[in-house]
């Protein structure tokens, strides 16, 4: 059979260098000529390409508002925090090494939005992948618990002048004398753990549950991150240092004490609200002493939800894919970053209404209902009865030596008010005359003399 012939397009490989060869030389020699060669190199070389693409999209070109809506941290706190971390960061083994900053702010984003974003800046990025924003966390992670970071931003006051700053803070604002520190604890959702299930079960979900101490101004002094979600807060408390620091000043006849809510027992060195108080219990020194009780002890309720506010992945709709050491370090990350924040005057991040209303419902089915059969120190209810009746006496001598404190009274239970009766150098006539003054004199039949004031200022006239 014969074969078939070559087509005119055809072209042999076996015959010399055809003119079709050399008119595409010509025609590249032209194109080089007139606009400038790509490098082969160049496109085949990762780390160049990662370098533009990072000078494409550095998030520091952002706006300062943008900046802090997407990393929580302004421009300079984030340079600083790279420098604080750059000697304790962790080495990496990959072929590709990326600057701290790019971790930093990839773990910053995390973060804020529980999410694994593959951009920075904003802007898409082939070379940030999943598994790059999964190592930078735990880079970072491991690097904000270093010791040396972890004592800068969280300290417990232990020197007597530390304490008595935070005493007077919590005075001035909610009128309790010697209260170091508002505790409270919250669950933060964990993976499903190999060992220790029943630990870290509350109830509901897998979780750590978190013991906070916070001062007057929403700042976080210590956080315990290793108990599991079945702990009660009195068992966390227990088996914390600051409670051996706090037992010993008692001794030592230094009154620190510490504001817990409701599942907390009374303990001398613990201020727990008196049970069974409720809005429409009648008003006494025990109701007088919760109410005061319940608006300090709102510090650490608003620190709470101002750190699950501004760092979502603590959020209960966060991703649940981390075991529990790391989320404990998590924990504590975030809490330096909240401390960090609060220092230098960063506005607190508002909660949606459905991601409240949420986190409300899981702290709530989490947390078992206070025990009714709580046992109570008999020294702590001692001493709880002496601050109730000393606010309670407080209380009466300021309402006498204050006037201010008669607007706090309902409008029935409130004296007339008694105008002062000025002497001025007027006719007697004039006085009678004037239809817009006030006829204090003929209502008052104790008062004796004309023009003056009545004996009995605070009290009803009869």
């Amino acid at each position: 059979m014969a074969d078939k012939p070559p087509e005119d397009s055809y072209i042999s490989v076996v015959d010399e260098e055809p003119v079709f060869f050399e008119l595409l030389k010509w025609d590249s020699s032209q194109s080089q000529k007139q606009q400038e060669p790509r490098s082969l190199e160049k496109a085949k070389s990762p780390e160049k390409m990662v370098t533009k693409s990072k000078e494409e999209s550095d998030p520091f070109d952002l706006s300062d508002a943008a900046f802090l809506d997407m990393y929580r941290l302004s421009k300079d706190l984030a340079r600083n925090l790279c420098e604080e971390l750059k000697p304790v960061m962790p080495d990496s083994i990959k072929s590709i090494e990326f600057s701290v900053e790019s971790k930093v702010l990839a773990a910053l984003s995390f973060y804020a939005t529980g999410k694994y974003q593959k951009s920075i800046g904003g802007r898409s990025d082939p070379s940030i992948t999943q598994y790059f924003v999964a190592t930078a966390v735990m880079q970072v992670t491991e690097a904000m618990n270093d010791p040396s970071i972890i004592k800068k931003y969280i300290h417990f006051p232990h020197l007597r002048n530390e304490r008595e700053v935070i005493k007077n803070g919590f005075y001035m604002k909610y009128g309790i004398p010697n209260v170091v520190g508002c505790v409270d604890c919250v669950h933060v959702p964990i993976a499903r753990p190999d060992e220790d299930q029943k630990k870290h079960f509350n109830k509901s979900y897998h979780s750590k549950k978190v013991q906070i101490i916070s001062d007057s101004r929403q700042r976080i002094m210590s956080v315990c991150s290793e108990g599991g979600g079945s702990y009660s807060h009195d068992a966390l408390l227990a088996r914390h240092a600051v409670t051996v620091d706090l037992v010993s000043l008692n001794n030592s006849r230094d009154l620190c004490w510490l504001l817990g809510g409701p599942h907390y027992s009374q303990k001398p060195y613990l201020m727990a609200p008196v049970p069974k108080m409720t809005k429409k219990s009648s008003m006494s020194p025990e109701k007088y002493y919760t109410n005061l009780h319940a608006q300090a002890h709102s510090a650490v309720t608003e620190t709470i939800k101002q750190l699950k506010a501004r760092w979502k992945c603590l959020q209960a709709t966060s991703n649940k894919q981390f075991d529990p050491p790391t989320v404990a370090k998590m924990v504590l990350a975030c809490c330096v970053l909240h401390n960090i924040c609060t220092e230098h005057g960063i506005p607190p991040v508002d909660m949606t209404q459905a991601e409240e209303r949420l986190e409300a419902m899981k702290q709530r089915v989490a947390n078992a209902p206070a025990s009714r059969r709580q046992e109570h120190d008999q020294l702590g209810l001692q001493a709880r009865a002496a601050l109730i009746q000393r606010l309670w006496a407080e209380r009466s001598i300021t309402t006498d030596a204050c006037p201010a404190t008669k607007r706090r009274l309902a409008k029935k239970d409130r004296p007339p008010e008694t105008h002062p009766v000025h002497h001025p150098e007027v006719h007697q006539h004039q006085m009678h005359d004037d239809p817009k003054r006030p006829r204090i004199l003929m209502n008052n039949p104790y008062s004796i003399g004309v023009g003056m004031p009545p004996a009995w200022g605070h009290y009803p006239q009869h």
